[in-house]
């Protein structure tokens, strides 16, 4: 059993080295190339609810945009949102950008996310080819929209995605975490049939978001990335395409508790809108962790079955190789993070060790929060609870007792 197990998770940590390998050269390949030009109109939506540290550095990046035609539709909960006030005043100070701020009133049935994002989408019109869509806590860079709207040109791509990196505005032992376990998902992303859209950084033509039936999908959603990505794959012959010039830095400031409350609700939600992409990195993360475990033990305490010849150095092979291809791994996805977003690069290489010797820590936390997302269906987020029904269904839950009113 343990020989099986060994040798099913040394294919598998070749195969992750591979693919992070292959993220990093094939990546920093298109990131070096030319962008080819285009100029077609472009609704840019943005929906956001409270202001945090980055968030009015972010707009202004957006609004930066090395694209004359496009024009950016900001969606907010209420007037009395902060941020409200932050993008009338942005409004005033770019009159040559065309800005529509849109109050979308207090979700009922969905998200507030997706339900800022539908009363933005309602303000556009068949002139708007493409819809891209960003969230507040992401950092464009000047050529982010060029970038997302060029492959939306070819036939057989459907939607256009970027993602996020981690960069840890102090380095904390879990802001580094926090950065490397983003890191291993976005290592898994490329030009392949696997990749999803990431909603704070994906784009789609207006015609196929709701010939697709998209539109109708996000009424009741929770996810507007996981039920876009559904409602393209479903259809056969359309990809999402990875994009990694709209690679995003998104600052890394947290807490252990604040971390395993972002993580466990990201893999609640991922549980409910793609159970296979979960349930996978549950096995990935407890075979790693077991081979180790089982390996390092057999190693140590020799048993039986390992005793002749050459088959008592067997374990101590198998913990060795795994370690340093995973140690591989995590050296690659650093790289590759320093690679597409050089100005962060000194920040990043302060994980280093995270990344590298720590790539067992990682896993043991990232397998405890999956394994805690397996209970429960409902999540907090932005300061409302909801309960995922499924994929297209979600419910508001009140809170425990009405606030005063003094």
């Amino acid at each position: 059993m343990a020989i099986a197990l060994w040798g099913c998770e040394l294919a598998l940590a070749f195969w992750a080295l591979r693919v992070a390998q292959f993220f990093v050269y094939r990546m920093g390949r298109i990131v070096r190339e030319p962008l080819a030009p285009v100029d077609v109109p472009v609704a840019v939506i943005l929906p956001v609810k409270g202001v945090d540290a980055s968030t009015q550095a972010n707009i202004e990046k957006l609004l930066n945009q090395d694209y004359p035609t496009a024009r950016f539709i900001f969606a907010v909960e209420s007037v009395n949102d902060p941020v409200h006030a932050i993008i009338e005043t942005l409004m005033n100070q770019n009159p040559s950008r065309r800005i529509t701020l849109v109050v979308a009133g207090q979700a009922t049935h969905r998200s507030q996310k997706v339900h800022n994002q539908l009363a933005a989408i309602d303000q556009t019109t068949s002139d708007d080819r493409f819809l891209a869509f960003m969230d507040a806590d992401a950092a464009p860079g000047p050529h982010w929209l060029h970038a997302l709207v060029i492959p939306l040109t070819y036939p057989h791509i459907a939607a256009t995605t970027g993602y996020r990196f981690y960069v840890p505005e102090v380095a904390t032992n879990a802001n580094a975490m926090l950065s490397v376990m983003n890191a291993i998902i976005a290592g898994m992303l490329g030009p392949h049939r696997r990749t999803v859209a990431w909603g704070g950084s994906m784009a789609i033509s207006r015609e196929k978001f709701f010939s697709l039936g998209i539109y109708e999908a996000w009424q009741h959603a929770l996810s507007d990335d996981y039920v876009l990505s559904y409602q393209v794959k479903k259809q056969g012959g359309q990809r999402i395409h990875f994009v990694p010039q709209c690679m995003v830095a998104s600052p890394a400031q947290t807490s252990w508790a604040k971390l395993f409350e972002f993580a466990t609700r990201q893999y609640r939600i991922t549980r409910r809108c793609a159970a296979r992409l979960w349930f996978t990195g549950v096995l990935g993360a407890a075979a790693y962790l077991l081979t180790l475990a089982s390996s390092f033990y057999f190693a140590v305490w020799p048993d039986k079955d390992f005793s002749m010849a050459w088959g008592a150095y067997i374990p101590g092979v198998v913990f060795v190789f795994v370690l340093v291809l995973s140690m591989l791994r995590g050296w690659f996805l650093l790289r590759a993070g320093k690679l597409l977003l050089p100005d962060h690069a000194g920040a990043l290489a302060a994980c280093a060790k995270w990344f590298t010797f720590l790539f067992p820590a990682v896993q043991a936390f990232n397998l405890f929060c999956l394994l805690a997302a397996g209970f429960g269906d409902t999540i907090t987020w932005r300061g409302i609870r909801y309960q995922m029904v499924n994929r297209r269904e979600t419910r508001i839950v009140p809170p425990l007792r009405e606030p005063r009113q003094d």
